[in-house]
C-alpha cells in the first residue's frame, strides 16, 4: 500500500497502521486528561473551600471575613458612665456682712423720774423765841417740790411753733430715741436740726409708734435704722439671729415668734457703718430682750442677709413670704 504524502512531503502512514494510531491517540487524550484533572482539582478545592465557609455563612459572616474575625478579638463592651448630677445652684439669701444690732424705743415723758420732794425744816417756833409745844399742824414738816428746769420743744419748719415744755432729761432722751410720748398722749418725732431757740426740732405724729425717717410708720421689732451708705432705705433684710426668738410684749405688737424679717425704713444720726438699730417699741421691751446678765451681747457681730427672696412687705406689714416658710 502506498503511504500518503503530507503537505510538507512527510509520510503520514496508513491509518490502519498501529504505529500511526498511537501518537494520534496520545495527542488527543492527554489534553483531555489534563483538562479533566484540572477540573477535578478545581472542583475539589471548591468543595473543601465551601465546607470551610459553611459555618461562617450560617452565622451570617462573609467567607472572606472569617480569617479576620478569627484573628481579631471582639471589642469589649464598656458600659457608658453614669451621668454626673448637676451641682445644685445656691438659692439662699445673699449675705450682706456682719452687723451689730442696737435698739431704740419710744421714750415716755411719764417714765422720767418725777421731781423730788424735800422736807423743809419748820423753824417757826424758834422764830417765836419760846420752846412751847405747838399743835400737830405746826409740827408737820413742809414738803417742797424741786422744780425741774424746763425746756421748750419746737415744731420743725419756719414757724418754730412751740409744742410743749418738758424737762431737760426728757428732751435729751427724746433726741437720742427720736420718738417720745408726751404726758398729754401726743406722739412726737424728731424733725431734725433747726434755727429755733432750741434744736433739734420735732413734729407731732398720729401714728401709734411714730414715723421713721422714710415717712413709713415705725413697727416694733420690724423697723431698723441703717446707714443709707451701707444699706439702701426700704431694703428687706433677713436676720437669722432673730428667727425663733419670742418678742416681748402683747399682741399685736409683741408676744410672737420672730421670723427674722425686718425692713430698713429709718435712719439716725448715730447709725453708721455695719450697724442695725432695731425699733422695739417700749423701754420695757428693750429690757425684755436683754440676756441673763441684762446685756445685749448676743446682738454683736450678727450675720445679715438680703431678704428680697424670703421676706415681703404686704399691707404695710413685714414678714416671711408664704412660699419660703
Amino acid at each position: 500500500m502506498t503511504n500518503a504524502i503530507g503537505c510538507h512531503g512527510e509520510s503520514i502512514g496508513d491509518p490502519d497502521d498501529s504505529s500511526f494510531g498511537r501518537p494520534l491517540a496520545r495527542s488527543i487524550v492527554r489534553p483531555i486528561v489534563r483538562s479533566v484533572t484540572s477540573f477535578l482539582a478545581d472542583l475539589l478545592d471548591r468543595i473543601v473551600h465551601g465546607i470551610r465557609c459553611l459555618a461562617p455563612l450560617v452565622l451570617g459572616l462573609g467567607c472572606e471575613s472569617t480569617q479576620q474575625a478569627a484573628d481579631v478579638a471582639p471589642a469589649a463592651h464598656e458600659p457608658a458612665p453614669a451621668p454626673t448630677p448637676d451641682k445644685p445652684v445656691e438659692t439662699g439669701p445673699r449675705p450682706l456682712g456682719q452687723f451689730t444690732i442696737t435698739f431704740y424705743y419710744v421714750i415716755g415723758e411719764d417714765e422720767i423720774a418725777e421731781p423730788a420732794l424735800v422736807a423743809a425744816n419748820d423753824n417757826r417756833a424758834e422764830n417765836r423765841g419760846d420752846h412751847r409745844s405747838s399743835d400737830a399742824a405746826d409740827r408737820a414738816p413742809t414738803l417742797t417740790a424741786i422744780t425741774p428746769d424746763l425746756v421748750t420743744l419746737y415744731a420743725g419748719g419756719r414757724t418754730c411753733e412751740p409744742i410743749a415744755e418738758v424737762s431737760k432729761e426728757f428732751a435729751a432722751q427724746l433726741a437720742v430715741q427720736g420718738t417720745g410720748k408726751l404726758r398729754d398722749g401726743r406722739m412726737v418725732n424728731i424733725w431734725g436740726a433747726c434755727n429755733c431757740s432750741r434744736s433739734p426740732c420735732f413734729q407731732v405724729t398720729r401714728t401709734p409708734w411714730g414715723t421713721a425717717g422714710s415717712g413709713k410708720p415705725l413697727q416694733p421689732f420690724r423697723t431698723v435704722a441703717v446707714d443709707p451708705r451701707v444699706v439702701k432705705l426700704g431694703s428687706l433684710l433677713y436676720v437669722p439671729l432673730l428667727e425663733g426668738r419670742t418678742m416681748p410684749g402683747r399682741s399685736p405688737w409683741g408676744g410672737y415668734v420672730h421670723d427674722g424679717c425686718v425692713i430698713a425704713d429709718d435712719t439716725g444720726g448715730h447709725i453708721a457703718g455695719q450697724r442695725l438699730d432695731l425699733f422695739v417699741g417700749r423701754k420695757a421691751y428693750f429690757l425684755g430682750l436683754s440676756g441673763s446678765q441684762g446685756r445685749h451681747a448676743w446682738a454683736h457681730h450678727v450675720p445679715v442677709f438680703d431678704g428680697t427672696g424670703i421676706c415681703e412687705r404686704k399691707d404695710r406689714k413685714v414678714g416671711r413670704k408664704a412660699a419660703s416658710i
